[in-house]
């Protein structure tokens, strides 16, 4: 065959004009088209000539043609057959099998290669173990970045398998086609989500396609094909064809090149934090689906690494800080169970460092904090006691809280016109004090040590534990304050341990740069007791008790061993059903269908909630009307409604970072805390007051007040107290990411399993979402709870709740087990129902107040007083409580239990802002029940 063309260009000069040559690509096109349909040549003999042609101006035609462009932006002009087949595709399906034998299948082996070549080669796809970071992870697993980079690599390749996966098979194209002829396009406001006729039935054995993974518009930037909206794209598929395409590609390329591991390595990591055996590690790793397990054993200890080194690196920089520890313990086995009940445990502490931004320069001043020892001496009552101004910052917030829940909890509330508008402005009426703008906190764990922080002498351990892993010197260390932050039992054993050290050698042995700080989850964890221990009561002889409610609701948690999520979702419902009660009494309702019936516009919301606070959460009101007339049932119910409200308002005050109305709450629960036997969170609140206003400078308080919070998201309403972020760490290490059998061990939690657990949860969260499985944590539905509501509404219009009842409804004390004499005649009935916050406010101004002040004062020439651990926890003196439920409420000491994950995550943890003032303490979401099921 000649290579030169029979009819040259001289010959097209004499026939054409040269306009002819100049004219837009559209008339040149449609002039060549034209000449075939005159000359009568068929296409595929044209092609073929083309395409085996051995002229040379054809055959860098033809090159071009097959070529591949890098610099052009459109995968088609990269790859132009890429173009021409997806165009053949869509307009001539039955053609299609035509085109790859002309045009791909002579080169298909060709292109194969050179993309295969390109994709083993791309240094974007291989990861490194050695220089992984935590940060690396997240820029890995970010939406689409993976599967772009490979289809930008392999076009070809990309778009043959996308047909080969995501063209509708014959059952698919007829239902889909009768449908869209019968709704048009009503059902793509379902996001694509199809009737049981689309589950593939015909190919899959009546498959049942799952739900929608999440409704809206994909992300900005995110292809809508790996977004939450694939099913518009794929209607009909109940599985993303795309995902399909980027891990047979992935597959193929590990097999190839194992350094190839972009989809490998952290789909190994998922499997391997989430539990996954080691035997089917190896069969996935053996199919080219994952890595090794060694390697992923490596991964886990280089991600430890970098994540404890990240921690270390805020400690040695100049941004102030917060050290958040707690002690873990982990039952390993039992032993010597002939002879004696011995169990083996492991005794650690977990420690977690948060950034405190913008902070005052002043803060630092070491000698500044040291003056103000010993400052408490001039305390006095008056400055635990609520002022009037606190009065009314809580009738207010009352009000707003009672509105909110009236809006969004009465039944048929959800077809209420401008409902969100009116908890918006509900939330602008709350009253505030000092909350801190929401931005994302700068929260690095540290990791496990190997120090029981249990007491005094482990406490100063694992300070020494934490200077050292910091590397900064011991004078550097102790020459500024440094914040540290944990529980009752942490920040006593601290102070104990100054105490104690008084008269050592330098600033870092006698502990004079901690600046310690109770924390705040804690504080709500002793008041979900507290609120459990006064209100459980007797469900026979007291129908306000919330024993009666748990009855009524079935909930069937054992009180012997209760929860923290089970006792407050007990709480928090009890308090709804009494509330929706409430409105039923002020409105006159008479019936729960009355109640459903009702459409209130705002003003009548806000008017019912004020009366609702004014009638039923004042403690004047129960003891003038209820005590008077001799009905403990209406008294418990307002008590019950006044500290449940407390509460409201402390996780409220929480969720936004308000300091100065937790501080407000605070004053409040000194009192009640006292009054219920809880002393040492009595102590507690009376320790952070009196210090708040003697003992701290105004720098350090708003360090200190920025170190109780957490905000994940930096978004307004989602932040939760510092302590419960650490407690969320400890469920990870203890629950979730610990090995199995005998690789529990300290040493293996240190090096991969603890400074690691928020990088890992982050690798689970990225991983699963990006394959359409996000975080949805099974709930009680909203219809479940609304019947809840109706039986307790129901029983309490039974009982003539909120009504009061001259001398019917009186509740008994339970009389002691001690008392072995009769009782004598004349003695007076004593009730089980009293004010706690009147008990605890007795205590503290007879006298405890004073005792606890002189107890716990620095002297500047005698240092601390030598009795001030004893008499500060001392127990000796204090009154008995008529509180008795014959549970393990009746303890001083707490007794919830909160480990497992619905007591520790609560709606702050759902990617959804529901405008709930739930969640900024844990404890399940607002319709948990607080047991595992929910």
């Amino acid at each position: 065959m000649p290579h030169s063309l029979k009819f040259d260009n001289t010959y097209w000069q004499d026939i054409l004009p040269d306009e002819v040559r100049k004219a837009p690509d559209d008339e040149r096109i449609h002039l060549l088209a034209s000449l075939l349909v005159f000359l009568n040549v068929p296409v595929h003999r044209f092609l073929g000539f083309i395409f085996s042609s051995d002229h040379e101006v054809v055959k860098i035609r033809v090159g071009q043609f097959m070529g591949y462009h890098k610099s052009m932006f459109n995968p088609e002009d990269r790859f132009q057959p890429l173009g021409l087949f997806k165009m053949w595709h869509e307009k001539w399906p039955k053609s299609r099998t035509n085109l790859m034998e002309l045009i791909v299948q002579p080169y298909a082996r060709d292109i194969a290669l050179s993309e295969s070549n390109r994709v083993i080669r791309d240094r974007q796809l291989q990861i490194r173990l050695s220089k992984l970071t935590v940060n690396g992870i997240r820029n890995l697993l970010a939406p689409g970045n993976v599967a772009m980079r490979l289809e930008e690599l392999a076009p070809f390749t990309s778009s043959l398998l996308h047909v080969f996966s995501a063209s509708p098979n014959e059952y698919r194209s007829v239902v889909l086609t009768k449908r869209k002829g019968r709704r048009g396009q009503d059902d793509q406001t379902r996001g694509g989500a199809q009737d049981d006729e689309d589950s593939d039935g015909w190919e899959s054995g009546e498959e049942v396609e799952e739900d929608s993974p999440g409704e809206g518009m994909a992300p900005d930037g995110e292809e809508p094909r790996f977004g939450t909206q694939w099913r518009r794209v794929y209607e009909g598929f109940s599985r993303n064809p795309s995902f399909a395409v980027l891990v047979a590609i992935a597959l193929l390329a590990l097999v190839r090149n194992r350094a190839t591991n972009v989809l490998a390595l952290p789909f190994g990591l998922f499997l391997g934090i989430s539990g996954t055996s080691s035997r089917v590690l190896s069969v996935l790793s053996d199919m080219g689906l994952s890595v090794s397990i060694t390697t992923i054993e490596r991964l886990k200890e280089q991600i430890s690494n970098d994540a404890a080194q990240h921690a270390i690196n805020l400690l040695k920089s100049d941004t102030m800080f917060c050290v958040i520890l707690d002690n873990i313990d982990i039952y390993l086995r039992k032993f010597q169970e002939r002879i004696t009940n011995r169990n083996a445990m492991i005794h650690a502490t977990n420690v977690a460092v948060i950034a405190i931004n913008n902070a005052d320069a002043a803060a630092l001043n070491l000698q500044s904090k040291l003056d103000l020892r010993g400052k408490r001496m001039t305390a006095h009552f008056d400055d635990i006691r609520p002022t009037e101004d606190d009065g009314n910052h809580m009738r207010v917030a009352f009000e707003g809280l009672v509105a909110g829940m009236l809006v969004r909890y009465a039944p048929g509330s959800k077809s209420w016109e401008d409902r969100q508008q009116w908890l918006d402005t509900i939330e602008g009426y709350m009253p505030k004090d000092r909350p801190l703008p929401p931005v994302v906190t700068d929260t690095r764990p540290l990791g496990v040590v190997d120090v029981n922080s249990g007491s005094k002498k482990g406490v100063i351990e694992a300070l020494q534990e934490i200077q050292e892993k910091s590397t900064v010197p011991r004078e550097k260390w102790s020459e500024q304050p440094r914040v540290f932050q944990g529980d009752w039992l942490t920040v006593s054993n601290l102070r104990a341990a100054r105490r104690e050290r008084v008269d050592d050698v330098d600033a870092m042995e006698r502990l004079e740069y901690v600046e310690e700080v109770s924390a705040l989850w804690h504080f709500a964890l002793n008041s979900t007791h507290m609120i459990m221990r006064v209100h459980f009561g007797n469900a026979v002889t007291d129908h306000a008790s919330l024993a009666k409610h748990k009855g009524l609701l079935q909930r069937t948690w054992d009180a012997k061993k209760p929860n923290y999520a089970a006792a407050k979702a007990l709480i928090r419902h009890s308090l709804i059903a009494r509330l929706l009660h409430c409105v039923m009494v002020i409105e006159g309702f008479k019936r729960w269908s009355d109640l459903t019936k009702w459409k209130p516009d705002l003003d009548d919301i806000q008017r019912i909630a004020r009366e609702i606070v004014r009638r039923y959460s004042t403690a004047g009101v129960a003891l003038t009307q209820a005590q008077a007339a001799g009905d403990d049932w209406f008294a418990h119910e307002v008590y019950f409604m006044r500290d449940a409200l407390f509460f409201c308002r402390f996780e409220h005050a929480v969720s936004i970072a308000d300091a100065g109305a937790v501080l407000r709450v605070l004053k409040y629960w000194a009192f009640a805390f006292r009054g219920a036997g809880q002393h040492n969170y009595a102590r507690e609140c009376v320790d952070l007051l009196i210090r708040w206003k003697y003992e701290t400078t105004d720098a350090m308080r708003a360090v200190l007040e920025k170190a109780w919070f957490v905000n994940r998201w930096g978004k307004p309403g989602r932040w939760i107290a510092a302590d419960l972020y650490l407690e969320q760490c400890n469920y990870w290490v203890k629950r979730v990411y610990i090995a199995h059998g005998n690789g529990v061990s300290i040493d293996y939690i240190m090096k991969k399993g603890s400074a690691c657990v928020e990088a890992f949860r982050l690798t689970s969260h990225l991983f699963a979402n990006f394959f359409g499985d996000p975080d949805r944590h099974r709930r009680s539905k909203e219809i479940a709870f609304i019947n809840d509501m109706r039986i307790l509404v129901e029983g309490m219009i039974v009982d003539g709740a909120h009504v009061v009842a001259a001398g019917k409804h009186h509740v008994p004390a339970a009389t002691s087990s001690r008392g072995k004499g009769k009782k004598k005649a004349d003695s007076p009935r004593r009730s089980a129902v009293a004010d706690v916050m009147s008990l605890g406010a007795e205590i503290w101004q007879n006298g405890k107040f004073t005792d606890y002040v002189q107890s716990t004062a620095y002297d500047r020439e005698l240092g601390y007083p030598i009795a001030s651990g004893e008499l500060a926890n001392s127990r000796s003196n204090d009154h008995s409580t008529p509180f008795h439920t014959d549970t393990a409420f009746d303890s001083q000491d707490n007794p919830l239990q909160y480990d497992s994950y619905v007591d520790l995550h609560g709606d702050s943890d759902d990617h959804t802002t529901n405008g709930s003032t739930s969640g900024g303490l844990g404890g399940g979401g607002e319709f948990a029940t607080g047991t595992e099921n929910d």
